[in-house]
């Protein structure tokens, strides 16, 4: 679509022309659809730059005469979303926008390698379909915790939650967790948040502390476009970074796709409820609705951690699900981690801030050492639409696109929009691809109940491969610009969907 707006300057990239004068690459070569709408709410966002001059002016105590909107970038899988499009990353100087990463804060992926092919997948497809559904669905999931057990997760994030949980804790997941062990290297900030509160309107979920007790957000997918699934590597793109990262052909692999769920959206609302409540009276409140935060507050710190390290635990445990049901229903395997990242998070380093709202961090060489991954650059986790094909990438730390990469596919129809597609279309994919749902389609008394199965399916259609926008054209922008090289590429055998 043309856009008097964009200026092609490259192959894979076009600059966005803004009054504003802050510069805004969309990396896109000529096969990536660009939605308008999204520009439109690009350009809205941009207008932070504006209020900013007008803080300047009111407050240069909180908001110094350096602050501004540094850079903007935005991956081939821009979106338009509520207020800031999907895919954007943004570096500010002397502020924050904790509106911009999105109020499922921590949404990211997770990938684990298995000794199995996938033969012993495929011939037990029918008993993994139902094990999975067991634990996902049907109150299969046992993650029994004390009050203080959440609160050190909440609080200390992943390593807190080692420490708490003591080993002769094994009912449920716990047996898995403490058999495997825990790679914390392999986890973006070693998925450990510290802060050292939990923010108001958690009390009912953290229960009593020192009763155990199961609640029903921990180890929960949610709705959307988040999924697991199990994969097989269909093709080695890069041999030597596959082979030290243990990735072979056909080999099978368990990817996550999860955040913070309805812990998160109360982070979420904490946040904007307190930069609304930072603004300085007197002037105008900016029209787009996004409110620029002094770095000399300190209230976003708490809802945003404590958020962060709910999610890297939920997607840890909704491994260990997939985990427990190959192992019970395939055979055993080792079940070592790949990577585990974020890509709706905020990184501040003294006066700057890096936004990432549906983008995952691609850094390089040099800001890995000390790390698994110091001579390969860091693993980038790609997803396509669901049935497609998914890529393993390794970051190049180019700073043209902010040391950043996309997080998926990237929706080409709205939810809505996709509700109208075509019913057979999506009907044929269902019938030839396994979609393990809440819903078991094949027994009877589900069938007998056409209203609740056209109900359910209405909700699935939402994230039809046919609302997304190929992973082909993403893939290759991204690797053509080189903020990414291609490591594998995996293809689906069963996804699993709320």
């Amino acid at each position: 679509m043309s856009d008097s707006r964009l200026t092609r300057v490259s192959e894979t990239a076009l600059e966005v022309q803004n009054p504003f004068s802050v510069p805004t690459t969309i990396f896109a070569n000529a096969a990536v659809p660009i939605e308008r709408k999204a520009i439109d709410e690009l350009l809205r966002l941009l207008e932070v730059q504006q209020t900013l001059e007008a803080l300047q002016l009111a407050n240069p105590e909180a908001f110094p005469s350096n602050a501004r909107l540094e850079r903007v970038i935005l991956t081939p899988d821009l979106h338009k979303a509520q207020g800031i499009p999907v895919g954007t990353v943004m570096q500010t100087r002397g502020f924050l926008l904790p509106q911009a990463i999105g109020n499922d804060i921590n949404c990211g992926m997770r990938l684990h390698q298995t000794g199995l092919r996938s033969e012993d997948v495929l011939n037990n497809l029918d008993r993994l379909e139902k094990r999975l559904r067991h634990l996902f669905f049907e109150g299969g999931r046992s993650i029994p915790m004390t009050g203080l057990q959440r609160q050190a997760l909440l609080q200390d994030g992943l390593e807190g939650l080692q420490n708490a949980v003591p080993k002769f804790q094994n009912q449920g997941l716990w047996r898995a967790w403490h058999e495997l062990g825990q790679d914390f290297d392999r986890v973006e900030q070693r998925g450990s948040l510290k802060t050292k509160h939990c923010m108001n309107g958690l009390e009912d979920w953290m229960g009593e502390p020192n009763t155990i007790s199961r609640d029903a957000q921990i180890g929960s997918l949610g709705g959307g476009n988040h999924f697991a699934e199990v994969q097989r590597v269909h093709k080695i793109l890069d041999p030597v970074t596959a082979h030290a990262w243990g990735l072979q052909t056909d080999q099978v692999v368990v990817m996550i796709h999860s955040g913070s769920l309805g812990l998160g959206h109360l982070a979420g609302q904490a946040l904007k409820t307190a930069t609304r409540e930072a603004y300085p009276k007197g002037i105008p409140h900016p029209e787009n609705g996004i409110y620029p935060m002094s770095l000399l507050e300190n209230t976003w710190r708490t809802p945003l951690r404590n958020a962060s390290n709910f999610a890297f635990a939920n997607r840890v445990f909704l491994a260990l699900m997939v985990f427990a049901a190959l192992e019970e229903t395939v055979g055993s395997t080792d079940y070592p981690l790949l990577y585990d990242a974020p890509h709706n998070l905020l990184w501040q380093e003294q006066d700057t801030a890096l936004h990432r709202k549906g983008a995952t961090p691609a850094r390089g060489f040099e800001a890995m050492q000390h790390t698994p991954y110091a001579y390969y650059g860091e693993p980038v986790l790609i997803p396509g639409a669901m049935g497609a094909s998914s890529f393993v990438l390794a970051g190049t730390g180019k700073p043209n696109n902010l040391e950043s990469a996309s997080h998926g596919a990237g929706r080409i129809q709205s939810r809505g929009e996709a509700m109208r597609g075509s019913e057979q279309e999506f009907k044929d994919f269902l019938a030839r691809y396994r979609v393990v749902t809440p819903l078991d389609w094949h027994d009877p008394k589900v069938k007998a109940r056409p209203d609740i199965v056209r109900e359910h399916l209405a909700m699935l259609r939402q994230e039809a491969p046919f609302a997304y926008k190929g992973i082909g054209s993403i893939i290759e922008t991204q690797t053509q610009a080189e903020m990414v090289r291609a490591v594998v590429e995996l293809e689906p055998l069963l996804t699993v969907k709320g």
